[in-house]
């Protein structure tokens, strides 16, 4: 239990971290964008963290590279017989 009491609390001291990193520059754009995210109801601070710097800050110029950063469409040299929706043989 003492192990887990220490992780707790270290996840806890990084949140918090994280909270004051964006109180205190509120003006940069992912923090912006971090804390409009976080405002919608099932979105934490953790969550809009990892989405603006995992995925809203790459620059991806068109819907279809969205769908496949996210894995939903294959690249445009595979063929349609392996996407990730198709039976498996």
């Amino acid at each position: 239990m003492a192990g887990l009491r220490f992780i707790v609390e270290q996840i806890r001291e990084i949140e918090a971290g994280r909270l004051t990193r964006l109180e205190q520059h509120p003006e940069q754009a992912n923090h912006a964008m971090i804390l409009l995210l976080a405002r919608i109801i099932g979105i934490g601070i953790q969550t809009a963290d990892m989405l603006v710097h995992e995925i809203l800050s790459r620059h991806l110029h068109y819907r279809n590279a969205v769908a496949r950063y996210g894995g939903l469409t294959g690249a445009p040299d595979e063929s349609g017989a392996h996407g990730p929706f198709s039976p498996r043989a």
